[in-house]
């Protein structure tokens, strides 16, 4: 990623759509952001390829953003002594994020890494939804150089009201900088977002996450500080938290053809473990941020020091084995974890109870809050995986052993083997949150 800088990078000075939207942001009102949405670009771009900075500049800010989606952005980009730095940083990820999707990908394990999410909105006036989908669909295939197999938009409703259409498409690296460059009128109306990592986790994620490893609330991530209660067979069922993930458009069905299930959990777990984990670190804007720069400390901020240092106790030495293996990668995540797919539904979940995982760290030689960065590692790395366009808690109801071992069929001391009970499938968000802003932004469950 020597080629993706992000200091001193030169995002162009903020449009008037951008200073509507900061005199209107403390409203969060849906009228307001009608409003600004259909405010319209007025830079006209050249026939030549664009910069990263030249394509942030068609995005949306972290301000917008906020307001179509209930997400982990505000959190991860928090803290900073001004708006206008947290702007630049996030013009920054954006550009990083631009320069993934326009990387050289020759050398990737699967072609469908080089596709990448985009929030896509047309604020055309005077149209219909249908108009303006179809607008977005025509101006991608008429541009030279991109073909239907290059761009998949989602088939679910696009959110619309009198002044904006948005949907997810994942596209091909270098699409968004062919569709401007052909198309210099689409800038008037035509705004792409790249799918950061923040935006596709549902707000309140980490702090549950982290309440759970904390033994503050009765659900953890692989069992830790859960309440146990038998049942008449002696046998104890435990509720677990693990991370369900949306698949993106075209993923299933990728250049035309029905991928089978097992080809995505495989490539969805070589994205995570694969490489001594550098798929993710070289994904990653804030391990960038914190670790790749020059030497100078680059502005950033605690929720990024936090995922960078996960991610680079992972790949950095931390977890290594004299084998050259990985305590992380293979003895964690690749061997005690599943990865399940029901429909478009990526599930990840441990295998092991807690009290096995706590075996496990001790033959390891993992301490636990190596294990708890291990296992942010693994959130982050499906964040960062372009496969995934969203990510949120989920529970799961485990049955172990009466001594705490996940195993039935060795279980000593207890009646006939249960039938695993079904999950509750509810996630720590309340039922109001959950219905208004579960997958906002990946599964299009709109507000507006």
């Amino acid at each position: 990623l020597d080629d993706i800088s992000t200091k001193n990078s030169k995002t162009p000075p903020p449009s008037s759509r951008h200073a509507i939207i900061m005199r209107l942001l403390s409203t969060k009102s849906i009228i307001y952001a009608s409003a600004i949405i259909s405010a319209t670009l007025t830079t006209t771009i050249a026939q030549d390829p664009l910069t990263n900075e030249q394509l942030t500049g068609y995005g949306l800010t972290l301000a917008e953003v906020d307001i179509f989606v209930s997400s982990e952005s505000s959190n991860d980009f928090a803290g900073l002594p001004s708006s206008g730095e947290t702007d630049q940083l996030w013009s920054d990820a954006t550009a990083f994020e631009h320069g993934l999707s326009n990387r050289d990908t020759t050398d990737v394990p699967y072609k469908s890494f080089t596709y990448y999410p985009y929030l896509v909105c047309n604020s055309s006036p005077g149209k219909s939804r249908n108009e303006r989908r179809d607008e977005i669909e025509a101006t991608f295939r008429n541009t030279p150089g991109v073909n239907a197999s290059h761009f998949y938009p989602s088939d679910s409703p696009y959110a619309n009201n009198d002044n904006v259409t948005c949907g997810i498409m994942r596209a091909r690296g270098g699409t968004m900088d062919k569709v401007y460059a052909s198309n210099p009128n689409a800038t008037d109306w035509l705004q792409v977002q790249p799918g950061l990592p923040s935006m596709k986790m549902v707000e309140g994620m980490v702090d549950a996450i982290q309440r759970a490893m904390d033994g503050e609330i009765t659900v953890g991530v692989v069992s830790i500080s859960e309440e146990e209660s038998p049942n008449g067979n002696g046998y104890i069922t435990r509720n677990i938290l693990g991370v369900q993930n949306i698949l993106c458009p075209g993923v299933q069905d990728f250049e035309v053809e029905d991928v089978p299930d097992e080809d995505i959990l495989n490539a969805v777990k070589t994205f995570v473990i694969g490489n001594e984990g550098n798929y993710v670190k070289d994904s990653s804007f804030y391990h960038y941020r914190v670790y790749g720069g020059d030497g100078e400390v680059e502005v950033h901020t605690t929720r990024m020091s936090f995922w960078a240092d996960s991610i680079q106790a992972v790949v950095g030495g931390d977890f290594g084995n004299e084998d050259g293996s990985n305590k992380c990668l293979d003895g964690i995540i690749g061997d005690k974890f599943e990865f399940d797919l029901e429909g478009d539904n990526l599930n990840v979940f441990s295998k092991i109870s807690y009290e096995e995982m706590e075996t496990l760290g001790g033959e390891l030689g993992v301490m636990d809050a190596e294990l708890e960065q291990c296992l942010w590692f693994m959130v982050m790395g499906l964040a960062t995986n372009p496969l995934i366009c969203s990510l949120e808690q989920q529970h799961r109801v485990q049955t172990l052993c009466p001594d705490g071992s996940s195993d039935l069929s060795t279980c000593e001391g207890a009646g006939a083997t249960p039938e695993e009970p079904e999950s509750s499938g509810v996630s720590l968000l309340s039922s109001r949150v959950f219905s208004l802003t579960r997958f906002i932004f990946p599964a299009l469950y709109w507000i507006i």
